[in-house]
């Protein structure tokens, strides 16, 4: 029984990720005030870029639309999306992360997508100008105070 014990603190983040019992996990480490970082696979999103356009009414706003899917196996939070445009050169011009409440219409908090799941997005930015040729979508998460990418960008 120790054994189990010391098996399940040490995997907690891992088991915190599991619909079966990761309810309970997180119930029983809240009541015991110790914070509990979900180990999420990252790197089971898929991010795709469904486009981008200025709208003709209002040419300092650009809108980008992408798609979210997860490829894993489990349940995984509805991730940041990391926009970055690029100039003609792949260089950066702007980046932000945007929470789902932002790129979502009614997307709560603790939203969770489920495995095998897709979700549309879109998100409107200032128009940065002409030298803004190019974009990049990206699915993140927080781990700590650390953004986590599942693409690696920075």
């Amino acid at each position: 029984m120790v054994l189990a014990a010391q098996l399940g603190n040490y995997y907690r983040d891992t088991l915190a990720t599991m619909p079966s019992v990761g309810p309970a996990v997180n119930a029983f480490y809240g009541a015991l005030g110790i914070p509990i970082v979900p180990a999420w696979n990252v790197h089971g999103y898929e991010a795709r870029q469904l486009g981008a356009t200025v709208s003709g009414s209002n040419p300092r706003q650009i809108t980008v639309r992408a798609s979210i899917a997860n490829r894993g196996t489990w349940p995984l939070p509805l991730p940041l999306l990391r926009v970055t445009l690029q100039d003609r050169y792949g260089r950066t011009i702007a980046a932000r992360d945007v929470p789902p409440r932002d790129y979502l219409a009614a997307a709560p908090a603790a939203a969770m997508l489920s495995a095998g799941g897709r979700i549309d997005a879109t998100v409107a930015f200032v128009n940065p100008g002409p030298q803004a040729i190019g974009f990049e979508i990206d699915a993140c998460l927080r781990e700590g105070p650390a953004v986590v990418c599942a693409h690696g960008s920075r």
